[in-house]
C-alpha cells in the first residue's frame, strides 16, 4: 500500500476544523501557536552554537515572511544571548534554520521565533555540547518512526525525560509509505509515494501534526540522519528531491553546500566522547578498496573515520550507524529460513553483514591501533541486540562466548519507534522465545536480544562506564506508560559488554 496523502497542505486550515477530519487520533496542527503549526526544533549542537529551526504555515506561496529568532538562558527571555532576523519563503517550502551562535558550552537555553506583527512560536529547549570537563551526559537513541504504524508514545517520553540530553536519530526518520501489516493510524484521504520535492514535503509536513514528535523535537536537541525510507532512492523519483526536504525539515548543519549528500560528521562531547556520526547507507558497495573488494563506507568516508577514530583523545568512541554492523549469522538455521531471509550465512547481507572484509579491515584497524572503548549504536532492524564486536564469533581461539574477550568493541542494536517487528510480521507470540533462544545459540557474541518491542535505548555516558538501556511502550493506544526491559555495561578499557544485566527497577523511574 504505497501511497501518501495527495490533498494539499494549503487546506490544512480548515480540516482541524472540520467535523468529520480526515485525519486519524492525534493528527493535527499546534493552532494555539499560528502560524508555526509545526513547532519548534533544535539540532547539531557545539559547544558555541545550535540549529534552530521552524516553519510557517501560509496560504500565499507567493509571499516572504519576516521572522525574529532569540535565544536566552531564561524562559523569561530577559538574558539574551543571541538574537536576529531570518525569511521564511517557499525556496525552502516555508521552513528556516538559524545557525545561532554566540552560545556557552554545556548549557541549556530557550529558544522562539516571532512574527512582525508579534505571534510567538512555542518556546524550545537547547544544549549545546560540554567543555572538556564534562563528566556525564545521556542520549536517547531512536530510529524507524512509521507515523502510520501507531502513536508515537516513545517520542512524547523522550520529551518528558529530564535525564536525557541529546537524541540521536539513526534513520527512517519518515517513511516513503506504510507497512499494510500496520494500518493502525491511517487517514481518510488518498495516499501516494513521494515521487517529487512537493510531495516529501508533504510527507515530513503530515508527520509534524503529530503532537508527540512535535514534543520530542521541542524539548531535546537532535542529532539527525538518513535511511532508505527517507531517502527513497530504490523506488520512483530523485534523490535529490527527498535529500532537499530531509535538510529542510530538520535541524541539521549541512557540511557541504557543492555535495549535500554528504551527511556524515562528528560531535565531540568534551574529553569524555565523540559522537561520530557515519553514512554507510549511501556509500554502501559503489567503490571498491581493492579490486572485486566492495566498500561500505566508500574510499572517503572509509578514511575520514579511521582517521577520527586513531586521532581521537576523547575516552570513548560513540559511533551513530544507520544498520547492524555486527554478523546477525544464520548458520545453522533450517535452510527454508537461511535461505528466505538473508544468504544462508546471514540474516541480513544488506547491511555490514554483507560486507564481512571490509568490516573486518575496520575490526582489525581498532584493533591494531589499540583503540578501546568503541561503542556502536544501530538503527534499522527495529528489534533489540546487544553484541559482543567480532568478526570470528565462532572461534573459540578468538573469541570467548562466556567472558566476550577478543572483541574490538560492542554495538547496541535499538527497537523502531514504531514500524513493523518479527511478532507483527507473523511470527505467533508464543514461539519468540524459541525463536529468540534460537538465535542467541546461532550466535556466540550476541549478550542479549528482544523482537517485539517497540520504543528507544539510551546511553549513559561516564568516565568509568556506558550503560545502555531499553524503555518499551505500546502504539496501539495512547498511553503515557512505559516500561524498562533490562540494561548492559560496558567499562572503561574492556571492549565487551558485562555478561550479567543490570538489575531492573520501577517502571518509569529515571535517575
Amino acid at each position: 500500500m504505497k501511497r501518501l496523502l495527495a490533498v494539499p497542505f494549503t487546506l490544512l486550515a480548515f480540516y482541524w476544523a472540520a467535523a468529520q477530519s480526515p485525519y486519524p487520533d492525534r493528527i493535527f496542527a499546534d493552532t494555539a501557536y499560528s502560524p508555526f503549526y509545526y513547532g519548534v526544533a533544535s539540532g547539531d549542537p557545539m559547544q558555541d552554537r545550535v540549529i534552530l529551526w521552524t516553519k510557517v504555515f501560509t496560504e500565499n506561496s507567493s509571499i516572504t515572511i519576516p521572522l525574529q529568532w532569540q535565544i536566552a538562558t531564561d524562559s523569561g527571555f530577559q538574558q539574551i544571548a543571541n538574537q536576529g532576523e531570518v525569511l521564511a519563503s517557499a525556496t525552502h517550502g516555508f521552513c528556516v534554520k538559524v545557525d545561532a551562535g554566540n552560545l556557552q558550552p554545556g548549557y541549556h537555553y530557550f529558544y522562539r521565533f516571532v512574527t512582525a506583527d508579534g505571534k510567538m512560536s512555542q518556546t524550545g529547549k537547547a544544549e549545546t555540547l560540554p567543555d572538556d570537563f564534562v563528566k556525564h551526559f545521556k542520549l536517547a537513541v531512536v530510529s524507524c518512526s512509521s507515523i502510520w504504524a501507531g502513536y508515537f508514545n516513545a517520542y512524547r517520553r523522550i520529551a518528558e525525560r529530564p535525564d536525557i540530553d541529546f537524541v540521536i536519530h539513526l534513520g527512517d526518520y519518515v517513511y516513503d509509505y506504510p507497512d499494510e501489516r500496520q494500518l493502525n493510524r491511517m487517514p481518510k484521504v488518498p495516499l501516494k509515494d513521494p515521487g517529487n520535492l512537493s510531495d516529501w514535503r508533504e510527507m515530513h509536513t503530515y508527520y509534524l501534526l503529530d503532537p508527540d514528535l512535535r514534543a520530542a523535537r521541542q524539548n531535546k536537541t537532535w542529532i539527525a540522519e538518513w535511511d532508505n525510507h527517507d531517502t527513497n532512492v530504490n523506488d520512483t523519483g530523485r534523490v535529490e528531491d527527498a535529500i532537499q526536504a530531509f535538510y529542510e525539515y530538520l535541524p541539521i548543519r549541512m557540511q557541504d553546500k557543492n555535495h549535500p549528500e554528504k551527511i556524515y560528521r562528528n560531535f565531540p562531547f568534551g574529553a569524555l566522547a565523540d559522537l561520530t556520526m557515519i553514512d554507510m547507507f549511501s556509500y554502501r558497495g559503489k567503490e571498491e578498496y581493492a579490486p572485486g573488494k566492495k566498500s561500505v563506507l566508500g574510499l572517503a568516508q572509509d578514511a575520514w573515520l579511521k582517521n577520527q577514530l586513531a586521532t581521537s583523545t576523547a575516552q570513548w568512541h560513540l559511533l551513530g550507524n544507520q544498520e547492524m554492523m555486527t554478523d546477525w549469522l544464520s548458520e545453522g538455521a533450517p535452510k527454508f529460513i537461511a535461505k528466505k531471509r538473508g544468504n544462508g550465512r546471514v540474516f541480513d547481507p544488506g547491511n555490514w553483514n554483507g560486507f564481512p572484509e571490509d568490516r573486518q579491515r575496520l575490526y582489525d584497524f581498532i584493533d591494531s591501533n589499540h583503540i578501546k572503548n568503541t561503542v556502536v549504536l544501530t538503527g534499522d532492524i527495529h528489534m533489540s541486540f546487544v553484541m559482543n564486536m567480532t568478526g570470528y564469533p565462532k572461534d573459540k581461539t578468538r573469541y570467548n562466548r562466556k567472558t566476550g574477550e577478543g572483541a574490538v568493541g560492542v554495538e547496541v542494536t535499538g527497537p523502531s519507534i514504531s514500524r513493523v517487528n518479527m511478532k507483527e510480521a507473523g511470527v505467533p507470540g508464543f514461539l519468540l522465545p524459541a525463536v529468540r533462544n534460537f538465535s542467541m545459540r546461532l550466535n556466540p557474541h550476541h549478550v542479549w536480544c528482544q523482537f517485539s518491542k517497540h520504543g528507544y535505548f539510551t546511553l549513559d555516558v561516564t568516565p568509568e562506564k556506558c550503560v545502555t538501556e531499553f524503555w518499551y511502550s505500546t502504539i496501539k493506544k495512547v498511553t503515557d506508560q512505559e516500561k524498562f526491559a533490562r540494561g548492559y555495561t560496558v567499562r572503561n578499557g574492556v571492549s565487551h559488554w558485562d555478561k550479567k544485566p543490570n538489575k531492573k527497577r520501577k517502571h518509569s523511574t529515571y535517575p
